[in-house]
């Protein structure tokens, strides 16, 4: 859980053995979910810097793995949790002075544990191979063993494609359709791109489709303590007392966040706040689409009140931006209980007080996240009533 600290796409690296299976897959989603042409235009989402001697980056609209000063193979991925899903991206291998002539592939199934991380790989040998891996505690294994293909060619582009299903696997090599099986132990999660060792690989229009999860209709009146984090984290108390929640930063200047269960990017989310304790410099309130750019930091949105004040800001890479400079407004009560309200539909965030509309904004860069309840450091903040009702 998520708090007080800032995790970071993660890159594993993979070293390999064989094994075998086969299976006719069932189709995927046809829906945009996400889109990166490298290009960094609309935000960065990939990991930028080096790993030991491993280069990862954005280049001149283009994405690129560099191992060639290394024996072991690198990849960069998006953390998720999807089951039914397509990923495809554009690979090019520049260089390699691997002896098995480099490759590179697409790591699908992507799941992070203690320790380590489990995921598949459907990885292309650049001298007109390809075969299905599974990496699992620790041990890799060959699901499908290489396989030839004239649709490799050596040192061309080639465009990957992987349909997952719940397990049911179907992939593609420039467009066509090569193989297919059924895998039953990894059968969900992320994906992202993966490269041989003492290789250079550059990877163009990486895209996923895949229908966006319908998060629950939710209420909670702070009743039971089964919904939200209660304990401490870091020097940030989270507490249930008296039928509300509570974020209790009196003693430290650091944040506390208490995420919603699940995430979401469409949504109509209200809530009552009132400061119990504290001098609200930093405001309190809410928080939303909060999400992992790929380039160790986080974008988030902030609704926030404090002594007839509100505020609306942004994180952009964890790089503050007041969208809505603390504003007095006469929807803001003094003491007591203040009702905040944000609906996000895509592009369009309208924020509530009391009832009455403060601002709107628009997102250029509408994404699903993580959401929930804020307060800054030096208050005891009381939630309450919170609703949560998710939009198409």
């Amino acid at each position: 859980m998520r708090i007080l600290l800032r995790a970071c796409i993660l890159l594993t690296c993979l070293a390999a053995t064989w094994l075998a299976g086969s299976v006719q897959a069932t189709a995927a989603p046809s829906n945009l979910y996400f889109i990166d042409d490298f290009s960094g235009e609309s935000g960065t989402y990939f990991y930028s810097g080096q790993l030991d001697e491993r280069r990862f980056g954005y280049d001149k609209g283009q994405y690129r793995i560099d191992t060639s000063g290394s024996e072991a193979y690198g990849q960069s991925v998006l953390l998720e949790d999807l089951e039914e899903y397509s990923v495809e991206v554009s690979a090019q291998l520049l260089d390699s002075s691997d002896k098995d002539g480099g490759g590179f592939g697409i790591s699908f199934n992507y799941n992070e544990r203690q320790g380590g991380s489990d995921f598949m790989l459907f990885l292309i040998y650049n001298r007109g191979a390809f075969a299905v891996l599974r990496y699992k505690d620790d041990k890799t294994s060959v699901v499908t063993s290489p396989q030839l293909t004239d649709l490799v060619k050596p040192g061309k582009p080639v465009q990957l494609g992987v349909d997952n299903t719940r397990g049911q696997l179907t992939f593609y090599i420039n467009g066509v359709e090569v193989h297919s099986l059924k895998e039953t132990q990894l059968t969900r999660g992320g994906f992202g791109m993966f490269a041989t060792r003492r290789s250079l690989v550059q990877y163009d229009d990486f895209k996923v489709f895949a229908d966006r999860p319908t998060p629950k209709i939710f209420k909670d009146d702070f009743s039971t303590d089964a919904s939200f984090y209660k304990g401490s984290y870091g020097e940030v108390e989270y507490y249930y007392r008296d039928k509300r929640y509570y974020i209790n930063t009196l003693d430290t200047q650091y944040i506390g966040l208490s995420p919603f269960p699940e995430k979401a990017m469409n949504f109509d989310l209200s809530v009552d706040v009132e400061l119990v304790q504290g001098e609200p410099q930093g405001g309190y309130g809410i928080y939303i689409r909060d999400w992992e750019t790929g380039g160790g930091g986080f974008n988030q949105f902030r609704f926030l009140v404090a002594d007839g004040w509100y505020a609306i800001e942004q994180s952009v890479e964890d790089r503050p931006l007041a969208l809505s400079q603390w504003t007095q407004h006469s929807a803001v009560r003094l003491t007591g209980v203040n009702r905040l309200r944000v609906v996000a539909q895509d592009g369009k965030l309208s924020f509530f007080i009391n009832g009455v509309e403060v601002y709107k904004h628009t997102d250029d860069m509408p994404h699903m996240g993580d959401f929930g309840l804020y307060a800054a450091g030096g208050v005891e903040v009381a939630f309450d009533n919170l609703e949560f009702l998710p939009l198409q």
